[in-house]
C-alpha cells in the first residue's frame, strides 16, 4: 500500500499541536514555582532575617499576642508614639454626712494612681449634697507635670511633687481634663460627673470616661 505524503497543511497543524502542549506543561511549571508569589515577590514566614525578608512579601504571624499580624522587627515605628487607652466608670452612693474611702478610677505605671471619692457637704441630717473630689498621687519619684481643667474653664498649670498629692473638687455635674506629664510620658484623661440627688437623703456621684497614655 502506498503512503501519501501528508499534506503541508497537515504538518502545520501538528507542529502547533505540539506546540500548544509544550507551552501547557511550561506554563504549568511557571505556574506551580510561583504559587506562593505576589507581583512576583515570593512571601516569606514572619521568623525571617531581615536580609531574607528582603524585597519579599512578609507573612502574619501564626501564634501568640501578635497572630494575624506582621512582626514589628520588620515596620519602621521611629518616630511613632507608642501609647494605650483606657476608661474608667464608677458609681458612689454618697453616705449621710459621712467620708468615703477613696477609689482608684486610672493611674499609670511611672506616675502614679488617680482616685475618686464622693462626700456629703450638707451637715444636716437627710439633705445630701454630693461632692467628687478627684485626686492625683505621684509616686514617680520625680516632679510631674500638671494640667487640670474643670468645665471647659481656664485650666490650672503647675507640679506636683514626688510624694504629694493634689486635687480638685466638682459640685454639681461637670467635666474635668487631667493632663500629666514626666519625662516624655503624657497621661491624658477626659471625665464627666454627674451628681444625682441632691437634696434629699438618697444623692449619689457617677464618675466616669477615657484616659490615653502616650510615651515617645
Amino acid at each position: 500500500m502506498k503512503i501519501s505524503r501528508p499534506q503541508p497543511a497537515t504538518i502545520i497543524s501538528i507542529a502547533a499541536l505540539v506546540m500548544a502542549s509544550t507551552g501547557s506543561a511550561v506554563a504549568a511549571v511557571s505556574f506551580a514555582r510561583n504559587a506562593g508569589a505576589v507581583d512576583h515577590k515570593s512571601a516569606v514566614g514572619s521568623g525571617a532575617t531581615l536580609s531574607h525578608a528582603a524585597g519579599k512579601l512578609i507573612a502574619t504571624q501564626k501564634h501568640g499576642a501578635g497572630k494575624g499580624t506582621i512582626a514589628a522587627k520588620y515596620l519602621d515605628l521611629s518616630g511613632v508614639a507608642h501609647g494605650t487607652t483606657s476608661t474608667f466608670g464608677q458609681s458612689f452612693q454618697v453616705v449621710d454626712n459621712a467620708t468615703s474611702v477613696p477609689t482608684q478610677i486610672g493611674g499609670i505605671p511611672g506616675l502614679g494612681p488617680l482616685t475618686a471619692t464622693c462626700v456629703d457637704q450638707n451637715a444636716q441630717v437627710g439633705n445630701e449634697d454630693p461632692q467628687t473630689t478627684i485626686t492625683f498621687s505621684n509616686t514617680s519619684g520625680d516632679a510631674v507635670n500638671q494640667s487640670r481643667q474643670i468645665g471647659g474653664n481656664n485650666p490650672t498649670v503647675d507640679a506636683v511633687l514626688n510624694g504629694t498629692q493634689t486635687s480638685f473638687n466638682i459640685n454639681g455635674s461637670s467635666t474635668f481634663e487631667l493632663h500629666l506629664e514626666r519625662k516624655g510620658t503624657n497621661y491624658f484623661v477626659h471625665g464627666v460627673v454627674r451628681q444625682d440627688g441632691r437634696g434629699t437623703d438618697n444623692a449619689s456621684c457617677l464618675v466616669y470616661g477615657m484616659a490615653i497614655a502616650v510615651s515617645g
